[in-house]
């Protein structure tokens, strides 16, 4: 089945999910990490459920990149709060 994910959506599914057995739905699972490792952060609020599934990979992250890459949109945001904090000073 195919699913059209919004980053709401998919953070519910992958909530709901990730302490239970995901066997039964491992695909659907596995699109919504990816749907929000491919997320590009808009709000601080988003970029903390980032990090949350980040954290949750554990030391051995993910066979695909995607946890490197989120991570470096992660920190692209980061440094764009920095910047807009510096120019509203």
């Amino acid at each position: 089945m195919s699913q059209t994910w919004t980053f709401e959506a998919a953070i519910a599914f992958w909530r709901q999910h990730h302490n239970a057995d995901a066997e039964p739905v491992w695909d659907r699972f596995v699109a919504a990490e990816a749907f929000i490792l491919d997320h590009k952060p808009r709000t601080a609020a988003e970029a903390d459920l980032i990090f949350e599934v980040l954290i949750d990979q554990g030391p051995d992250g993910r066979g695909d990149g995607r946890d490197r890459t989120a991570l470096q949109r992660l920190r692209a945001f980061v440094r764009g709060l920095r910047t807009a904090d510096a120019v509203a000073a």
